[in-house]
């Protein structure tokens, strides 16, 4: 009876709807935040009414944003899941032909072992991993009513070619030589900027359902169906910067008693299927403890990339496994290389009806490289049987992504007029610069993330295993979690 309910189990699971609490998917929501308009037109009777501030990213700011929300999706949608493999090997007794437990170790927690179930065996799990996320490539991402240490700049558009420091139009230069005294126009406003500090919180809720069989003494299929909750709140926090102290009432925020800052905020969650998972592994080589393995792991894009609750890619794993007994203690290795082959999804990206609008304002349009990378896996770690019925745990589970944009505060640079004459009939600028710390792209290459795993698998009862463990970062690059406690059950048939 077991055996025919699970694949009326395994449809139900696959059948599980994208539940959406908001009408704009989740992956547009921080580009949405980040590049809306959010400065309102001036009061009446102010001076250069009626005048709207136009505020863009620069090309610099743009592409960061784009790059920052693609790898927050890269990372949210392939947290370490945990592993597939059985508590419980078994493999038969030349003498006797009678199956027996091949290791006195319950296995990894979040590795491979050489080791296969054992023909005709079957087990099945599920584990619960709930993750939070604290900084950035370095940065603080900040907390609710407190911001971090994620900064952005949207600069002005040249807007305003006639008009006076305070706004107003002023008179038409006649004059076409240069050294005439002609009544010049500053545009000072133009050299405003608004400055962004995000706040940026993201809790992933994941509940793993795993199953494993042995088709042969060496070969072994696994399945593991993740069910995935993504909660996303982000704060922004503007602020006015007057480089050139012109008007203060030309740029203003409506609402609110300080006219140069305002807060904004956006939330959304999203629960529905991830990425499914397709594992294969082959025990080649058998020694005590295990020898060594191949594995395939295909992870298909069954989850809905526009509310981050799977990559849009395809990705296959190839491993190798390497593990060993020697009395209780039993170390292993998996190395291995993940090909990708999809893209994330295009709403990372501003609406296209917006990115037209801020493009006919003078800002910049891009065509952000969205294809999810390819991967170096690479996990180490040892189990050591402390007794019959208990087994501690130990991982080190790395992934270097390959070809990654990096990140971090670096100076950039805004260019605005200060201002204008006519020479010829031709329009003269003056131009200025200043500078800023902003998050930008600092570097291409390979990023390293490492987490750690320890913990302990214990026997409640015949072949129900209880597994406990903890994650905590070891490396401080790209996405860092916070300190994530796992908590599983695992039964052999």
């Amino acid at each position: 009876m077991r055996f025919r309910a699970l694949p009326l189990v395994g449809a139900a699971l696959l059948a599980v709807p994208c539940v959406r609490a908001q009408d704009v998917p989740l992956a547009r929501l921080f580009p949405n935040l980040l590049t809306r308009s959010v400065i309102t037109p001036s009061s009446s009777g102010v001076a250069g009414t009626p005048h709207e501030g136009h505020f863009y990213p620069a090309l610099a700011q743009q592409s960061a944003a784009y790059d920052l929300n693609k790898s927050l999706v890269t990372y949210l949608s392939t947290f370490p899941l945990g592993s597939s493999s059985g508590g419980f090997t078994y493999s038969l007794d030349p003498g006797t032909g009678i199956p027996s437990r091949s290791s006195q170790s319950f296995g990894p927690a979040f590795a491979e072992r050489a080791l296969t179930i054992g023909k005709g065996r079957f087990s099945a799990g599920v584990n619960f991993e709930s993750v939070g996320y604290d900084r950035f490539e370095g940065l603080d991402l900040g907390q609710e009513g407190e911001p971090g240490e994620v900064v952005f700049y949207l600069q002005h558009n040249d807007c305003c070619v006639g008009q006076t420091p305070t706004g107003e139009p002023g008179p038409v230069p006649r004059a076409t030589d240069p050294s005439a005294p002609v009544p010049e126009k500053d545009p000072a406003f133009e050299s405003d900027l608004l400055r962004i500090d995000l706040a940026f919180e993201v809790k992933n809720r994941t509940t793993a359902f795993f199953a494993n069989y042995g088709l042969t003494d060496r070969l072994d299929l696994g399945l593991a169906i993740p069910i995935v909750t993504i909660d996303v709140k982000a704060d922004v926090f503007a602020s006015l910067e007057r480089v050139s102290g012109s008007s203060p009432l030309i740029h203003t925020f409506e609402g609110n008693q300080d006219l140069s800052t305002k807060r904004f905020s956006d939330q959304g969650s999203a629960t529905g299927l991830g990425d499914v998972a397709l594992r294969a592994k082959y025990n080649f080589l058998h020694r005590k403890g295990g020898g060594l393995a191949m594995a395939l792991d295909l992870r298909l894009p069954t989850g809905d990339e526009d509310d981050l609750l799977g990559t849009g890619a395809t990705q296959a794993k190839l491993s190798l496994i390497y593990s060993a007994d020697y009395g209780r203690f039993s170390p292993h290795l998996n190395l291995g290389y993940t090909y990708s082959r999809g893209n994330v999804s295009e709403a990372v990206r501003l609406d296209p009806a917006e990115e037209k609008s801020r493009a006919a304002l003078g800002g910049v349009t891009l065509d952000p490289d969205l294809s999810v990378p390819d991967e170096i896996n690479y996990t180490g770690g040892f189990t050591l049987a402390l007794s019959p019925r208990a087994t501690f745990t130990f991982d080190a589970v790395g992934r270097t992504i390959r070809d990654a944009n990096r990140f971090g505060l670096t100076g950039q640079q805004f260019q605005f007029r200060t201002r204008n004459y006519k020479v010829n009939g031709v329009v003269q600028e003056t131009l200025a610069t200043t500078s800023r710390d902003a998050v930008a792209i600092v570097d291409t290459g390979n990023l390293s993330i490492v987490l750690g795993a320890a913990g302990f698998k214990v026997n409640l009862s015949r072949t129900l295993l209880l597994n406990a463990q903890v994650l905590f970062p070891i490396t401080d690059a790209g996405l860092r979690a916070k300190v994530t406690p796992v908590i599983g059950l695992d039964y052999a048939f």
